[in-house]
């Protein structure tokens, strides 16, 4: 390991051992600005409500999601947007509605770059063979992905409960409130010329890896400010009408070819699911107008997802400690893709977090953290310092598990 990346661990150390005495200033990104910056900076929205907002009228209140999925996503999306476009999804600065960020989630070699908080996603693959690209015909290499989540109000009380005690998060009390929404903006690397549906598209600067030409490792010892695309945008809603999941679950993706005088016009539902029945409980937009390779079985997911998994197979996963995998393992493919309660742990032994694999990964991320001490009794080998922050690799789907405070746990993804 670089001495570089000793002082990125022996920082990340120094932060969890006093960390109590800092009252929930959890840090914002492990990256350091470069001398001379003078854009955006990232800032995690960490002033979490202390007592339970009160419910809201929502605007898909009176749409039932197994009814009219395409009327819903339309008004969770709308909802999303409100207030965030406005300022640049510097989302604590919403006139509209505040939302928030989770913690931890700044940690490792994939953490929160500094520029806008965004952590690195599964890569693209390259193309199988020529006009087989996942992101369409035209793409040929693979792409590094990165993304930034939030919570709304009412999901930001619950993600500060499980954090009162930063040295201690408590996932048992990651039940989310009812009207609890979580949205995701997706970036993709990959460029205009392989995906051609991206023209015109939001972009940002982040601060990804330096990856070396037509290669997507799961993690870089560089990184540098790059230009990155919008592609998708996840949803999901803590929603009663979803009687077997609690939740509704929906993935916009972008259509340069779309009408709309704004990138966020030109954002088109991919589709809708309530639960992981292929014919009953999801609803995929059949004239979205670009290439989508969806799930398991036809099953939703995002251009940027795995399309061994689903949205909800891969959320159903959440849990601490992370003893199974996000993505399906041949030999008990069917796991995957049963109807869990979010209050129902992935395997017997966890502690659910309600759907939310960002909270179970910070979680994680804290004790990654502990165990890889430069001293004491949980000092990890560097290989497995390595393997442990790669919870997305190009080449193997499923990572290496690895041992966290005397647990085999498998890294988590976002």
């Amino acid at each position: 390991m670089s001495r570089t990346g000793l002082r990125f661990y022996a920082t990340l150390w120094l932060f969890a051992a006093s960390v109590s005495a800092w009252a929930q200033a959890f840090p914002s990104s492990g990256d350091k600005v470069p001398a001379g910056w003078s854009g955006p900076v990232f800032k995690l929205s960490q002033d979490y409500p202390k007592t339970l907002p009160k419910e809201e009228a929502l605007p898909w209140d009176g749409i039932d999601p197994t009814m009219e999925p395409q009327k819903y996503v339309d008004a969770l999306y709308r909802y999303s947007l409100e207030g965030n476009v406005e300022v640049n999804w510097v989302v604590q600065d919403n006139m509209v509605r505040k939302w928030y960020h989770a913690p931890w989630m700044h940690y490792g070699t994939s953490g929160r770059e500094f520029i806008h908080g965004l952590t690195r996603e599964r890569s693209t693959l390259a193309a199988s063979s020529p006009g087989k690209g996942e992101l369409g015909p035209d793409q040929v290499h693979c792409a590094q992905n990165w993304a930034v989540g939030f919570f709304n109000a009412r999901g930001g009380y619950q993600a500060g409960q499980v954090w009162v005690d930063p040295t201690k998060p408590n996932a048992s009390l990651a039940q989310f409130p009812e009207g609890t929404v979580v949205a995701k903006l997706l970036f993709t690397a990959a460029p205009v010329s392989e995906v051609r549906y991206l023209k015109n598209t939001f972009e940002w600067q982040a601060n990804i890896h330096v990856l070396p030409e037509g290669t997507c490792p799961g993690s870089a010892p560089q990184r540098k400010p790059q230009t990155v695309r919008l592609l998708q945008m996840d949803l999901a809603v803590k929603d009663k009408r979803a009687t077997e999941t609690g939740w509704v679950f929906a993935t916009m993706s972008y259509n340069g070819d779309a009408s709309g005088a704004t990138p966020w016009d030109r954002m088109l539902p991919v589709g809708v699911m309530w639960g992981n029945e292929v014919a009953t409980q999801q609803w995929i937009n059949s004239s979205i107008g670009t290439p989508q390779h969806l799930g398991f079985e036809g099953r939703l997911n995002g251009p940027v997802d795995n399309p061994r998994s689903s949205c909800i197979s891969c959320h159903a996963t959440a849990q601490a400690p992370a003893v199974s995998p996000m993505v399906p393992q041949t030999s008990e493919t069917a796991r995957w893709f049963k109807n869990y309660p979010g209050s129902q742990p992935f395997d017997a032994g966890s502690t659910p977090t309600d759907y939310s694999l960002q909270l179970a990964m910070g979680i994680q991320n804290l004790g990654k953290a502990v165990a890889a001490a430069p001293a004491g009794a949980h000092t990890l080998s560097t290989v497995d310092l390595l393997l442990m922050n790669k919870a997305f690799d190009s080449v193997r789907e499923v990572p290496a598990q690895v041992r966290i405070n005397g647990r085999l746990e498998y890294p988590i993804g976002r």
